[in-house]
């Protein structure tokens, strides 16, 4: 690989993580190298626009109205759906389960993409189907990944009714639901929409870090299950989906 182009894109890549941008010799200590060759790497970012002086303080850099431009036209010319088939469907076949990409509607979760895993056995929700929010694991990752003004008003709005023995039906037990599916990056539905059904789901975020879709893996229920297995399995995707949309990478 050409050393200076390395360098030009880890020199961006620093500017990128920093809060309010890097001095020249801060990306020369990163770089490690000559204070000339960093300033002559920056100035040539500086030039394409993919650097500029940080408006709060003129010795630091920050990046620059090109790298926006350049993911802009990136985030454009994918196919939402298209991504998520390629990391998706694959699992579902692995697996032997139904894969599912949901988005919110309307205060509830609508289907835009359904895969029948290689030797699953349930035939579920088509696309185009609305379900609620609140028993289905993909409505779960929109709730839990949902600005707080948000997610407080579609839960006051929601009509609690139990499919079956297992449903979630109040907003005190929802929230500590959504709040542990935050904390281990994916939701399950444990047999709360069918008493045969398992369900395990995961957000998809955009480069700006908001969840903007839930992707799930189904089939029958099964009491040897491993739980952890799957919802990782499930979760690991979504990040690679995310990632593939310009998401960086956290702990979440």
């Amino acid at each position: 690989m050409n050393r200076t182009i390395m360098r030009a894109y880890e020199a961006l890549d620093y500017i990128s993580t920093s809060d309010g941008g890097l001095t020249l010799k801060e990306i020369t200590d990163k770089l490690e190298i000559p204070k000339s060759s960093a300033f002559n790497i920056v100035q040539t970012l500086v030039g394409l626009n993919l650097v500029s002086e940080s408006p709060y303080n003129q010795k630091k850099y920050v990046l620059g109205t090109g790298t926006y431009i350049l993911g802009m036209k990136y985030i454009e010319n994918l196919n939402f759906i298209d991504v998520c088939k390629l990391y998706l469907n694959p699992l579902a076949d692995e697996l032997h389960r139904n894969a599912f990409v949901g988005i919110l509607d309307n205060n509830k979760v609508l289907y835009v993409h359904k895969h029948v895993g290689i030797g699953a056995k349930l035939a579920t929700c088509d696309v185009g189907t609305r379900q609620e929010l609140y028993f289905t694991g993909l409505g779960k990752v929109l709730l839990a990944y949902s600005a707080p003004d948000k997610l407080n008003r579609i839960i006051s709005s929601i009509n609690f009714v139990k499919k079956t023995t297992n449903t979630i039906d109040n907003a005190s037990d929802l929230y500590k639901e959504l709040e542990l599916t935050r904390s281990r990056g994916y939701a399950i539905d444990n047999r709360e929409v069918e008493l045969h059904m398992l369900c395990f789901a995961a957000p998809v975020f955009n480069y700006a870090g908001e969840c903007i879709a839930a992707i799930s893996i189904s089939d029958m229920y099964s009491s040897d299950a491993d739980f952890d297995y799957f919802g990782n399995r499930i979760k690991e995707v979504g990040l690679k989906i995310s990632e593939k949309l310009g998401y960086k990478r956290k702990n979440y």
